[in-house]
């Protein structure tokens, strides 16, 4: 507890002297410190899920105010904050992805932009980038795995030997799907060097979830693999998968000092269509007056 209030009061007491630096500098004339860091805020959220054409940037139309205290600024109409009181601010943007297979594949993007009271809506790229945070695309197959000891029967000139073997987890991998093998004993401390060169590992899924594992002698002599631990590897084989477990990004601004007339917005961008930022409580903007 000691630790926390000490944590509050030394960020309590830098805000204090920020804004003191910069009311002597000039740059904050009149300026009145808030009592609480709280004085002033407010969330917005959307109406409806967006659904954000790719390839551009797209402005986040913030529809409905989740909650605002204070008069310092005010949502508009285009989804942008129009602000009205001179001060310094914290904003946050939350982005809550749809988490669907094929979606989250490629780079998505959020961000936070300034624009200044003499600037026009267009271009984006002209208004102050204040926070943004990318998440690289996700797009790997489902893994399934197994590890268990075998022991394979001695293989004669061109014989083979296999065995079947059950990975998890159960529902990943379905006739078609990828698989891969390795035995511990199949290994330059246990056979000659001929031998390793020659001998086959093949894999390959035979049903849902099982695969089988089999060995191929192609010498001219008898082969024995010594007992040993079996490790094999299936994944699913599809165009795109997605579903990255980063499909929530938050982006933090710094503390930033703005003027009346200035507005603030979020915006995304992406590359794959049918990309879709949700109307859940995850996704939001928010903005705190500090100073």
């Amino acid at each position: 507890m000691t630790n926390l209030v000490d944590s509050r009061r030394r960020d309590w007491l830098g805000r204090c002297a920020v804004a003191g630096a910069l009311g002597a500098a000039g740059l904050m004339p009149g300026w009145v410190h808030a009592q609480s860091r709280f004085d002033s805020r407010g969330r917005y959220k959307l109406k409806g899920d967006f659904l954000c054409p790719p390839e551009s940037d797209n402005l986040v139309p913030w529809k409905v105010v989740q909650f605002q205290s204070g008069a310092d600024f005010s949502l508009q109409a285009d989804g942008k904050v129009l602000f009205h009181t001179h001060g310094l601010y914290e904003l946050v943007c939350s982005a809550d992805w749809q988490l669907k297979t094929g979606l989250d594949i490629d780079l998505r993007q959020i961000g936070l932009r300034l624009q200044r009271s003499d600037q026009p809506d267009s271009p984006l790229d002209a208004h102050e980038r204040i926070g943004f945070f990318n998440t690289p695309g996700s797009d790997p197959p489902r893994m399934a795995r197994y590890q268990g000891n075998w022991a394979p029967s001695a293989m004669g000139p061109g014989e083979s030997v296999s065995v079947e073997v059950d990975v998890e987890p159960a529902g990943t991998v379905r006739v078609g799907d990828m698989a891969m093998a390795a035995h511990t004993k199949v290994s330059p401390d246990s056979l000659p060097a001929d031998v390793l060169k020659a001998l086959i590992v093949h894999a390959k899924a035979v049903g849902d979830d099982r695969v089988s594992v089999s060995l191929h002698n192609p010498t001219g002599q008898t082969v024995q693999v010594q007992p040993g631990a079996l490790k094999v590897i299936a994944m699913s084989a599809q165009a795109t998968r997605g579903n990255s477990g980063d499909a929530w990004q938050i982006s933090h601004s710094a503390s930033t000092e703005i003027f009346p007339g200035d507005k603030v917005y979020a915006m995304v961008r992406h590359k794959v269509t049918g990309t879709v930022l949700q109307a859940t409580r995850s996704t939001f903007m928010q903005i705190d007056r500090v100073a």
